[in-house]
C-alpha cells in the first residue's frame, strides 16, 4: 500500500528587486550626495586653478575694480605695440639673413663682448653685472642681446675698418669726455669700438631697407 504524502507548500521567498533609485530610497539618498560632494569638489579645483592663473584673466585691483587682462595687453598694444612689433620683425630677419650667410654668435663672442664692456663699465666704477642687476636683467638676457649684435658686426663689419688716425682724432676731440688722467694707449680700445659701432649704424638703416624690401612679410595685427 502506497502511502501518498502530501505535497510540501513552497514558499516563495521574497526577491529585492534592483533600486529604482526614486526619492525616498535608500540609494537615491546616498548618490545625491555623492554627486553633491562631487559637485563641491569641482567647484573647490576651479576655483584653485582660476587663483592660481588669476594673472591671466585680471593683472590688478584699485578698490575692488579689476583691470583686466585684455584691457591691459590692449593699452599696451596701443603705446609700444608698433615699435615691439617692428623690433622683433627686423631681429627676425637679421637671424634668417645671418642663417643665410652661416654666421653665428659663439660662446667665445659673447663672453668677448662681456668682457669688453665689463671693462668699460669698470673704468667708470661699476661693472657690467651690477649694471644687469639694475636693470632686471641677467647674463641669459645680455647674451640674447648680443647675439644679434655679433652677426650684424659679422656680417656689415668685416669691410669696415678704423684707423689709428680716426682714433688720435677721436680722442683729441673728446678728451674732456674722459677721465683726468687717460690716455690715449688706456682709451684706444674704447674709442675703436665706439668707431665701429658708428660705422656700423650708418651702413645698417640701408642695408635693413633693403633686407625688407626683398622679405615677404604679412601683418596681422593693426595698430
Amino acid at each position: 500500500m502506497i502511502i501518498k504524502m502530501p505535497a510540501k507548500k513552497v514558499t516563495k521567498k521574497a526577491v529585492k528587486e534592483t533600486c529604482g533609485c526614486e526619492p525616498g530610497c535608500v540609494c537615491y539618498t546616498l548618490n545625491k550626495k555623492k554627486m553633491t560632494i562631487g559637485i563641491v569638489v569641482a567647484v573647490l579645483v576651479i576655483l584653485g586653478v582660476l587663483y592660481f592663473f588669476r594673472s591671466f584673466f585680471v593683472v590688478a585691483l584699485v578698490n575692488g575694480k579689476p583691470i583686466s587682462r585684455l584691457g591691459f595687453d590692449r593699452a599696451l598694444e596701443k603705446q609700444g605695440g608698433q615699435q615691439v612689433l617692428s623690433n622683433t620683425v627686423t631681429e627676425i630677419l637679421i637671424n634668417q639673413e645671418a642663417k643665410k650667410q652661416n654666421v653665428t654668435a659663439t660662446q667665445a663672442d659673447l663672453d668677448q663682448k662681456f668682457t669688453e664692456i665689463d671693462n668699460q663699465l669698470k673704468a667708470q666704477g661699476q661693472t657690467l653685472d651690477a649694471a644687469l642687476t639694475a636693470n632686471g636683467q641677467t647674463r641669459a638676457d645680455f647674451d640674447s642681446q648680443m647675439k644679434t649684435q655679433i652677426v650684424l658686426e659679422k656680417m656689415l663689419g668685416k669691410d669696415i675698418t678704423v684707423t689709428d688716425e680716426e682714433i688720435n682724432t677721436y680722442f683729441t676731440e673728446n678728451k674732456a669726455t674722459f677721465v683726468t688722467d687717460a690716455t690715449l694707449a688706456s682709451e684706444a680700445a674704447t674709442i675703436k669700438s665706439t668707431l665701429l659701432q658708428q660705422k656700423l649704424s650708418e651702413k645698417l638703416q640701408p642695408w635693413l631697407t633693403d633686407l625688407q624690401a626683398k622679405a615677404k612679410i604679412i601683418y596681422f595685427l593693426k595698430f
